[in-house]
């Protein structure tokens, strides 16, 4: 077969019954390629072996199905490609627990964009010290003293303020949609009541499971004064704009006093503060030094799974992130798409000149590489041309046993594949398919390049649906395609990709070990009986 698909006419049937071409396309519609001939009697063989017997159409399916034949090939029912909807129009309650410097806001924006950017998931985060600064405006650290009365009674009226913006929210329905939604209440909530508060505001709108507590703990006192004053005071957190508007030096003394004004105030927290675990009804989540330890409580379903895989990852921790493009390919220069070309010779100037700019300023010579350790990473497709870009990167092994800018192959930063267009130009496109090509103008966002699903495909769709069954506890039903049901029962009934499964070997072996066991006791009474009738 042909290394990629090639761009065919495709006939249509016209006749009633008649199983060969009688027109081709008219020139300029969305020719799509058919695949190549298959040996009809292969195919056969094939469908007798995998297919499960049909029984006969029952009388209303077969009137259909004779008047589709006089109809021409069409498709009035197209399905649709949308974007999964994770929250199945559920909604979902994040209420972060920890002491203040810990990361928590930070946490909160990072989710709620990842939410919102890679999982079309409507978030708000309502955030307690803007509530606070409206109704009070900036405080000293006298007014987080739990035995100030008239403080306190503000703050629970800043509380009530939020919990009533985060039911408003939980409770809209977007044009009778029922959108799932999740929101993300950033607060210390370091006390019981507080909690019980929360959980008290949420009755009747959310069930106990999708009010989730989120405890960020740090250990580490400098890196709780570096997230002070690398986050709070040099991005400008409202209540240290003037020390963040003076010099961002390191030394600058009005923003190591604003640290140390900081550091008070989370010595008044630390007075009230309950870490959460005493309740084990609570769905929680507690991350403790940037995820060097994880502790989940009552977590299920598939969407706060997926959330308590990104916290693990997620740190407060400031370093850089460098992106580059590939070099020029060979595709690049006769406009063609997709395709896995290796670069142009313009591209391995660029491959060459970026290797020298990673040494100057990500690995920083400046320093022998074996006396400050530069644990730098390098991340690029499977593609020829994303690996020939960085085939001159320095890779030196460090005294600890580093490899600096080891390559990782990711497939998920591969390019759009371009299905039935791989390898053609814009121009071949927009000649031979001139819909295809102005619809991907339309909207290059969501469009889709004409092509096959292939079962490898399913499996990857199929791994994420795979833990809502696994956390399962009752019996499940599960209406699924035909090319879903091949797949599906591989995981629950251990068939590893053909081989027959581990226990079943081992007890095949443990069987004819007893076998032969037996054979040999058998044969050992009869010899001792033989022998013992010749002795008498």
């Amino acid at each position: 077969p042909p290394s990629r698909p090639q761009l065919v006419q495709r006939k249509i049937m016209a006749d009633q019954g008649d199983t060969e071409a009688k027109g081709a396309v008219a020139e300029g519609s969305d020719a799509m390629p058919r695949p190549p001939p298959v040996n009809t009697s292969l195919q056969a063989q094939r469908s007798s072996h995998q297919e499960s017997p049909r029984s006969p159409l029952p009388a209303h399916v077969k009137q259909a199905v004779d008047v589709a034949k006089v109809q021409p090939l069409s498709n009035p029912y197209p399905q649709n490609f949308e974007r999964p909807v994770y929250t199945n129009g559920d909604r979902f309650f994040l209420c972060l627990v920890g002491l203040p410097g810990r990361g928590k806001t930070f946490i909160s924006y990072r989710v709620s964009h990842w939410l919102e950017y890679f999982h079309d998931i409507p978030t708000k985060v309502i955030n307690l010290g803007n509530a606070r600064r409206k109704l009070v405006g900036k405080q000293s650290n006298s007014f987080f003293d739990h035995t100030n009365e008239s403080a306190k009674k503000m703050l629970d009226k800043a509380r009530m303020i939020c919990l009533d913006d985060i039911k408003k929210f939980l409770l809209e329905d977007e044009e009778g949609k029922h959108v799932g939604r999740v929101a993300i209440y950033d607060a210390a909530n370091i006390t019981v009541e507080n909690r019980k508060q929360v959980v008290e505001a949420m009755k009747g709108v959310l069930p106990m499971a999708h009010i989730i507590f989120v405890e960020v703990i740090q250990t580490d006192i400098e890196k709780i004064k570096s997230h002070i004053r690398n986050v709070k005071i040099h991005v400008g957190m409202p209540d240290f704009k003037t020390a963040s508007d003076k010099d961002k030096g390191e030394e600058n003394p009005a923003r190591e006093g604003a640290v140390q004004e900081y550091m008070q105030r989370i010595e008044q927290y630390k007075k009230t503060y309950v870490p959460l675990g005493g309740d084990k009804n609570l769905s929680f989540i507690k991350i403790i030094d940037d995820g060097r330890q994880v502790t989940v409580n009552r977590i299920k379903g598939f969407l706060p799974g997926r959330i308590v895989n990104y916290l693990t990852s997620i740190h407060t921790q400031p370093r850089p992130i460098y992106l580059s493009r590939h070099g020029e390919s060979q595709y690049n220069v006769l406009r063609k798409v997709g395709g896995n070309s290796p670069l142009s010779p313009l591209g391995e100037k660029y491959a060459v000149a970026l290797a020298e700019w990673v040494k100057i300023n990500v690995l920083d010579p400046k320093e022998p590489l074996s006396k400050k350790p530069q644990h730098a990473r390098l991340y690029t497709s499977s593609l020829r041309r994303t690996i020939d870009t960085v085939r001159h990167f320095d890779h030196t092994i460090q005294k600890d046993g580093w490899v600096t800018m080891r390559r990782r192959e990711w497939r998920a930063l591969d390019e759009i594949f371009a299905g039935v267009f791989d390898g053609m130009t814009y121009d071949q496109i927009k000649q031979k398919a001139p819909m295809q090509f102005q619809a991907r103008l339309k909207n290059k966002l969501e469009y889709r390049y004409p092509v096959d699903s292939q079962s490898i495909n399913i499996i990857t769709h199929l791994s994420s649906f795979i833990t809502v069954i696994q956390q399962s506890l009752s019996s499940t039903s599960v209406k699924i395609m035909r090319s879903v049901h091949h797949h599906l029962p591989h995981h629950h009934c251990h068939h590893y990709h053909g081989h027959a499964s581990p226990n079943i070997i081992i007890t095949i072996i443990v069987i004819i070990i007893i076998i032969i066991i037996i054979i040999i006791i058998i044969i050992i009474i009869i010899i001792s009986i033989i022998i013992i009738i010749i002795i008498i």
